[in-house]
């Protein structure tokens, strides 16, 4: 009897159990959430997310997903194919545009996990327009959305693009620091919208160092050249951020200071160093070549060396690259480290060396290259790109 009495209780157990889960409710907030992940069809996902947003005693989510699921549906195409392109338009513009701060920066935390509907999250956040710029701003240049800066970055680009006030009013707010007031500067510029120029005028007024200086790079970029010969100035500055942010605008200046550029390359800071052989690049000039060279095999640091290995081939192949093929050969025959030697044949693969090399019969430079690599190269790295180099030249007429 003690028996049947347990077998009772259990069967009464397990049929409770299973009228609990017949009986638990699933939200439209939750149908809503998965649909728009994956396991539904997306306009499932707006209807149920439609319905949260009305019902939900918090709504917060509901409407942020549901902003997102407009601007997904429009960004794929989805909208126009379920014929809802005008509705998804017209109610994700009027609900973008209601996002609060709190809401505004959960997408931007969605942003961050990477969900299918990516674009969407971004058009969404856009669709805000100014009043996401403050939560915009507040995400940039932060280590907690190190992820999404270049995301970031490019809805800062695009709500300045048709409306750069809001985002230039971002300067005077007191809780950024100097350094990302100086990257806002550089989207600023980016931007290159003339609204900007007054705003940016008196802003420079009370900034100072390398602020002012990056600001006078953009109002150079604005059309206002008489702040050229201030950025050419701050190359030799003593304070090495002015200095960084003038090399970095040589890149900008028209008819650029080759002079001026080239006496940085001694400079003890790599970042000063990159930025001026990047300019270099951008203006070739027949003096700058040797001073490039030099610094593609001599630098200490890798990145300013291939740096120069670009700016070395703009001036070749801008022609004042003249009676070099000698030159490189040897290097590559001289040169202890294979990293270099592998940036020098780069340079001899260009076609106006390859063409000094077939045209240079006396020197036989051909031949050369074939001898190093037969019996002194060691570096199985370096003889493939000679032999592939060997390989282009078979093939000049």
């Amino acid at each position: 009897m003690k028996q049947v009495l347990i077998l009772v209780a259990v069967m009464v157990m397990i049929f409770s159990v299973g009228c609990d889960q017949s009986n638990k409710i699933v939200t439209d907030m939750e149908l809503g959430r998965d649909y728009l992940n994956g396991s539904g069809s997306l306009n499932d996902a707006v209807q149920h997310l439609k319905k949260a947003k009305d019902t939900e005693q918090n709504p917060t989510e509901a409407r942020v997903l549901l902003a997102v699921a407009y601007f997904y549906g429009l960004s794929t195409g989805d909208a126009i194919a379920l014929g809802q392109a005008t509705e998804y338009k017209r109610d994700g513009q009027a609900l973008a545009s209601s996002l609060g701060d709190a809401e505004l920066q959960a997408i931007l935390d969605l942003l961050t996990e990477r969900h299918r509907y990516h674009k969407g999250a971004m058009d969404a956040i856009v669709a805000a327009g100014g009043n996401a710029v403050p939560v915009l701003v507040s995400a940039f240049a932060t280590s907690l959305y190190t992820k999404i800066q270049g995301e970031v970055e490019e809805m800062l680009l695009r709500l300045g693009q048709k409306d750069i006030i809001p985002i230039v009013d971002e300067l005077e707010n007191s809780s950024l620091t100097e350094a990302r007031k100086i990257k806002l500067v550089r989207v600023i510029g980016k931007i290159n919208n003339l609204s900007s120029k007054q705003k940016l005028v008196n802003f420079r007024q009370s900034a100072s160092g390398a602020l002012q200086m990056e600001i006078d790079a953009t109002l150079y970029q604005l059309g206002e050249k008489e702040y050229r010969s201030g950025l050419i100035t701050g190359l030799s500055d003593s304070d090495l951020e002015k200095r960084r942010v003038a090399a970095r605008a040589m890149s900008l200046i028209e008819k650029s200071p080759t002079d001026d550029i080239l006496k940085t390359m001694k400079d003890d800071d790599t970042q000063v160093r990159l930025h001026s052989v990047n300019a270099l690049a951008l203006h070739p000039a027949k003096t700058a070549l040797d001073p490039v060279l030099n610094l593609l095999v001599s630098d200490p640091d890798v990145g300013v060396k291939q740096a120069a290995t670009v700016a070395a081939i703009k001036h070749i192949e801008k022609g004042y690259g003249k009676g070099l093929a000698k030159r490189l050969v040897n290097m590559v025959k001289e040169l202890e480290n294979p990293d270099d030697r592998l940036r020098i044949i780069k340079l001899i693969r260009t076609d106006r060396i390859r063409n000094q090399i077939k045209v240079n019969k006396f020197e036989n430079l051909e031949y050369q290259i074939y001898e190093y690599m037969e019996g002194k190269e060691q570096n199985e790295m370096v003889k493939r790109e000679l032999n592939f180099l060997l390989n282009d030249l078979d093939g000049v007429e």
